[in-house]
């Protein structure tokens, strides 16, 4: 309990005191709770013992209504402080783990985790969102309204307190052990959860292939990891209610044993009816919030394992920043210097590359299927950084470079466009956010995209589907070229840009990305030699290392794995049915 309250403290930051606050009404609802009891016990014993008057009527009367009243109030600012509280410190820190996450590089991102964050920012954050100020409370509650019930009856009748007071120690003995064996199935259930939710998300993305290729066992590896998950909660729950039975039973001892022993008293006169019928209202009330504290710990459990996930994020090292110098330029000269790269601590996704790419030329990446090519315009783009060698713009190192800077002198389209559930209008104008409507439509003239956006429901006002589901992939393609016409900066990053388009319209694109390009520094991926033959010189990458730089005809003199593709392309192109 200590260790999870010290870690929602560290969670809630500024709001401690609001917090604490929260509590202090459920301490006072709790004593109020109690209050009642109390006067309620004062009455039955005047009723018992013939002293109940008017003026006794009158009294208990205004204590019963004052006690209710302060109740009600309390109750009601501890329900209005709790939830606030709550939506309030996960808001804020929901928006800043996305900041967060958003300065991870692209490596960050493997499948894995962002099954693990999917179910952090919904599972994990939506739990103590919801639950864990419910059960702090619950658990002040309880311990509050234990200690209230085990003055009054120490108060009363002592020894019969003390007897009662003894199903305490059964009672722990079973608490404790249940805590380690909810821990240990706590965390196999959210294993289990997390490797479900990894099933799902590739099931689903992967549902083209799956109908393509009528793949019917497809579901059988989500069916695997949902029953997991399902027998790992059936579990954890069987757990929950075999250790919670045995808690109640020992709690439940002492109460039989102080009835017991109070009955006896009550035939040799030793112990007062009023009481004995104390005692079994009072006793009930005492260990009810004690039999309600395995409920308690269980949730607590996953509280705490929700928010050791938060933390874990929390604590992850501060993601590479770029640097604080001011670069401004209308072209830009990139370098490579001895640039090497590699995921993890393995082998070199590039290594030891050199090159210089000049404002005005194209340079292209070609090679095969997991060369680097990607990659290396990821280290343009500064999405990525070398674990040696230097990348410079105009002789200047992009380490020492302010990020807002650095966001300023790329644009990149991307094989796999990303566009997001928003009007046509504002994915374009994700280039450059004060551009003006006429700027927009402008540029998605020039990307050949005008026409179609005019054809859709409400035109450039038309909200996308999620990642642009309602568009076709030339059309998608399209929007994004618009977007880097419209940021118009001094490098220009092409990954795979005509992939998606149609011969017709890769025509009028190539004429829209020459008019964009020109005077720019260009980086251009293509698995089509035929394109990009023209480009001012061609890397030819090959298992993270560069076999060569040059002209086309340079490079089909010079590099026999270029010639290769280039021979093989042709035979493609000559390939008929």
């Amino acid at each position: 309990m200590k260790t999870i309250l010290k870690k929602f403290l560290n969670l809630c930051g500024s709001h401690k005191k609001q917090l604490y606050l929260a509590w202090l009404f459920q301490v006072l609802t709790s004593i109020c709770e109690g209050a009642i009891y109390f006067t309620l016990f004062l009455v039955i014993r005047e009723l018992l013992t013939g002293t109940f008057s008017g003026e006794s009527l009158l009294r208990y009367s205004l204590y019963f209504l004052i006690y209710t009243v302060l109740h009600f109030v309390f109750y009601d600012l501890t329900a209005s402080k709790q939830r606030p509280i709550s939506y309030t410190v996960m808001k804020e820190e929901r928006l800043s783990l996305t900041e967060k996450v958003k300065g991870f590089p692209l490596r960050y991102f493997s499948k894995n985790r962002i099954s693990q964050l999917t179910s952090l920012f919904t599972t994990d954050m939506g739990f103590v969102e919801m639950q864990v100020m419910e059960i702090v409370a619950g658990v002040v509650s309880a311990i509050v309204m234990t200690t209230v019930c085990a003055i009054m009856l120490l108060v009363v009748q002592w020894k019969l307190a003390l007897l009662l007071l003894v199903g305490l120690i059964p009672g722990c003995f079973f608490y404790l052990k249940a805590g380690a064996a909810m821990e240990r199935c706590g965390q196999k259930k959210k294993s289990a959860q997390v490797a479900m939710i990894d099933a799902t998300l590739e099931y689903v993305q992967g549902m083209e292939t799956i109908k393509a290729y009528q793949m019917e066992h497809a579901d059988e590896l989500v069916g695997r990891q949902v029953d997991t998950y399902c027998d790992e909660s059936v579990r954890y729950e069987a757990t929950l209610t075999n250790w919670n039975m045995a808690y109640k039973i020992g709690l439940n001892l002492g109460l039989f044993l102080s009835l017991a022993v109070g009955a006896v008293w009550i035939g040799n006169g030793s112990v007062q009816p009023a009481t004995y019928l104390f005692f079994v209202v009072i006793g009930i009330i005492f260990y009810r919030p004690l039999e309600g504290l395995m409920g308690h710990f269980a949730m607590l459990n996953l509280a705490n394992s929700a928010i050791d996930h938060i933390e874990k994020l929390r604590r992850e090292p501060e993601p590479h920043r770029a640097g604080n110098q001011i670069f401004t330029a209308e072209k830009t000269f990139v370098t490579f210097s001895d640039v090497s790269f590699c995921y993890d601590a393995g082998k070199n996704a590039l290594g030891h590359i050199t090159f210089e790419a000049s404002p005005g030329t194209i340079t292209a990446l070609v090679g095969p299927s997991g060369s680097g090519k990607s990659t290396l315009l990821n280290l343009v783009a500064h999405f990525l950084v070398p674990v040696s060698g230097h990348i410079r713009f105009n002789g200047t190192d992009i380490e020492q470079i302010r990020l807002q800077d650095l966001i300023r002198q790329v644009s990149v389209v991307f094989q796999d466009v990303y566009l997001f559930q928003d009007s046509v209008l504002n994915n374009i104008r994700m280039g450059a956010p004060s551009a003006s409507d006429k700027q927009v439509i402008d540029a998605a003239q020039k990307a050949q995209c005008h026409e179609f956006i005019q054809k859709l429901p409400q035109g450039y006002d038309t909200v996308l589907g999620e990642g642009g589901g309602n568009l076709s992939g030339g059309e998608r393609q399209r929007i994004a070229i618009a977007r880097a016409i419209l940021k118009n900066t001094p490098i220009i990053l092409l990954d795979e840009a005509l992939s998606s388009l149609d011969a017709e319209n890769a025509v009028s694109i190539q004429k829209a990305i020459e008019a964009m390009i020109r005077g720019k520094t260009v980086f251009l991926v293509s698995h089509t030699l035929s394109y990009i033959q023209s480009a001012d010189q061609i890397l030819v990458l090959d298992q993270g290392r560069l076999l060569g730089c040059g002209t086309h005809r340079q490079m089909l003199e010079q590099v026999p794995l270029y010639r290769e593709m280039w021979e093989k392309e042709k035979m493609t192109k000559a390939w008929k049915l």
